[in-house]
């Protein structure tokens, strides 16, 4: 008598369905790195604008207006690659078909700061929100220097 048992039945036929995505689907699982790495961004430019005063806040909507573009441009272009590239491709792919090995090393490179970069900007922010919330996380400083910060 075995001990490893066969399956007794039989795997689905790989009709290539059950690993499509959905364009929802596909720029919820795509963009996720783009969008991460841009949404720390908005609340640096408010507070900058809010530190410049009262000038500095009308400046606000146009800047909000702007990014809101900038995220439709992205949503277009990852529509774009996806089109181009529907077996998958992403930036060194793309840019191996189009621009040469070069520039598809730099295009992996840039990925690799990105994600290390994402990671550490992520844990910044996580840290900031989370001693926003609970102010007695903050290492025992002067209240002097706590103010300066915030």
């Amino acid at each position: 008598m075995s001990i490893v048992k066969t399956p007794t039945a039989k795997e689905p036929a790989d009709t290539g369905e059950r690993h499509r995505l959905s364009v929802i689907g596909g720029l919820a699982a795509l963009s996720l790195d783009a969008m991460a790495s841009v949404a720390y961004g908005p609340e640096a430019i408010v507070l900058v604008l809010a530190l410049a005063g009262g000038a500095g806040l009308g400046f606000t909507i146009p800047v909000t207006l702007t990014i809101a573009g900038l995220l439709a441009v992205l949503t277009l272009s990852y529509r774009q690659v996806i089109a181009a590239f529907p077996d998958g491709g992403g930036a060194y792919g793309v840019a191996r078909t189009y621009l040469g090995r070069r520039a598809s090393l730099v295009a992996g490179a840039s990925l690799v700061i990105d994600y290390v970069l994402n990671v550490a900007v992520s844990v910044a922010a996580g840290v900031a929100a989370l001693t926003s919330a609970f102010p007695e996380l903050l290492p025992s400083l002067n209240q002097s220097m706590v103010m300066t910060y915030w």
